[in-house]
């Protein structure tokens, strides 16, 4: 019998809505995408493998449908299933600092924008705080 092919690649298109275009980032637990959906427009997507606990993603999911309308949350779009994976597809919010520091190469950013970088982080972690929430894996990348 064939093994199925269960990696996720850019080019993949997951079930019928979404073509990835590019790897956003790589962590321990999953991987986040950029994709085009149906009608063109770029969304995250976040992919977690399928263990036999409850995937993180779930409750990742779940939390951002309570925080829906928050200006700088992202706005839940789907959940569901992908080959081995579960998956979060929400708006893609701008550039992440990764993608801005290798546009500006050398990266030096004016003490201005770092402000404003940390403000927005405080400002999101707030919103999260003032729901209920806490965020246990907060990282510099």
């Amino acid at each position: 019998m064939a093994e199925r092919d269960t990696s996720i690649i850019v080019g993949d298109i997951v079930n019928k809505h979404y073509k990835l275009i590019r790897q956003i980032y790589k962590g321990e637990r999953g991987v986040i995408f950029c994709a085009l959906d149906t009608s063109m427009n770029q969304v995250a997507i976040k992919f977690e493998k399928i263990a036999e606990e409850q995937p993180q993603i779930c409750v990742e999911s779940a939390i951002l449908k309570l925080l829906a309308g928050t200006s700088c949350i992202p706005q839940f779009i789907h959940y569901g299933s992908y080959k081995n994976y579960k998956y979060l597809a929400m708006e893609l919010i701008g550039p992440n600092l990764i993608d801005l520091v290798n546009y500006k190469r050398p990266y030096k950013f004016s003490l201005n924008s770092i402000l404003k970088f940390g403000i927005q982080a405080i400002e999101a972690l707030q919103v999260f705080h003032s729901k209920g929430f806490v965020h246990r894996d907060i990282k510099p990348v």
